[in-house]
């Protein structure tokens, strides 16, 4: 199926991948009911999986469905970025059928950025947290553009809390960062769900591209939430997420079972949701790592569609992108499907700040 020009430059209101309508309290025009006590899906962890405080009668949640989803990916061939493909050299499957209308197709140079950095602040990265903590300072540099792009950081030990809360001044984020202080377990997944909250819930009313960059050795020793779990709410969130793992060569432990569970839990993390994992051989490479991240930010699509035959009863629909350009297939990078659920987003807060 052929893609449409993109069809509206500011989108009013934020549409979830499983098909639920988002709303931050700030819209207008529509009814906010209180939050519901007791929900169970894996979606609704957003206000449950993590510890917070019960939900009062002044904070709200709202769920709607609709049927549009929306895709990053990008394109790569010979191990480059392909950034001229046309809305022709593009296909999609959506649960193995075609969509039943694609709305947009547009450059992800043309979308803000709303970037969460996720940085591991607990005792294991000690002796080498100086050089993570430059590496992510230069990725914010690099990686923003004042007049569009705004970011937050939230460093994560036993529990998730936001040191910087959204900025488009990477002065004050790297403040942040050089302010983050060691100790204490890693609560890794509870640190996904929470950021995956922070980014919807932040009051943009246009089309916007969600990312976490995660710096962490992917070991997770506390907090309440799994891994299966935090991959649904970022799939569910259309949040991407790259990872930089911290298990270095140079480290005593590299080869051993920690270090090589947690590059699977970090690859899972980012592959399954679209992003990519980088492992820097040593500590002085973390900076690297992050100029390929930011590097790549820029080279991605975006893609809006009506899937066919949607319900929303919880079944994993599988998301296949394919694109060609002179004959030549090309290799696409893309979360690799959704649950068809309904997402519910409480205004309350599970991280600290």
């Amino acid at each position: 199926m052929k893609l449409q020009s993109w069809f509206q430059a500011v989108r009013p209101l934020r549409f979830t991948p499983a098909g639920a309508l988002l709303l931050t309290g700030l819209l207008g025009g529509l009814q906010l009911t209180p939050a519901a006590c007791g929900q169970t899906c894996a979606q609704c962890a957003i206000s449950e999986a993590l510890p917070s405080q019960p939900v009062s009668a002044a904070e709200w949640s709202f769920t709607k469905e609709v049927d549009e989803v929306n895709v990053i990916f990008v394109a790569m061939h010979g191990g480059k970025f392909i950034d001229d493909l046309s809305p022709n050299d593009v296909t999609v499957l959506d649960d193995k059928k075609p969509p039943a209308a694609i709305l947009g197709f547009r450059t992800e140079r043309e979308l803000p950025l709303r970037v969460g950095l996720v940085i591991d602040t607990s005792d294991s990265v000690t002796s080498r947290f100086r050089f993570e903590q430059q590496g992510a300072s230069a990725f914010l540099h690099q990686a923003l553009r004042r007049e569009r792009d705004q970011a937050f950081v939230m460093g994560f030990s036993n529990s998730p809390k936001i040191e910087q809360d959204f900025v488009n001044d990477p002065k004050a984020l790297s403040q942040a960062v050089k302010g983050l202080t060691i100790g204490g377990g890693t609560a890794l997944y509870d640190a996904v769900v929470a950021g995956c909250q922070r980014l919807l819930a932040s009051s943009d009313r246009d089309m916007v591209a969600r990312v976490l960059v995660i710096l962490s050795d992917g070991q997770n020793n506390s907090g309440t939430v799994g891994l299966n779990a935090a991959i649904e709410m970022a799939q569910q969130a259309q949040v991407v997420i790259y990872t930089v793992s911290t298990n270095y060569q140079n480290l005593g432990d590299y080869e051993d079972g920690d270090a090589t569970e947690g590059n699977k839990n970090l690859r899972r993390l980012a592959e399954e949701t679209g992003g990519k994992m980088f492992k820097p051989a040593v500590a002085k490479e973390v900076g690297k790592a992050f100029a390929k991240v930011a590097e790549e930010l820029r080279s991605r699509y975006a893609i809006a569609y009506r899937p066919a035959d949607f319900r929303a009863d919880g079944h994993y629909r599988k998301i296949t992108i394919a694109a060609h350009r002179m004959g030549e297939n090309l290799k696409i990078r893309a979360r690799k499907g959704y649950y068809a659920k309904l997402v519910t987003l409480a205004n309350n807060k599970p991280w600290q700040q």
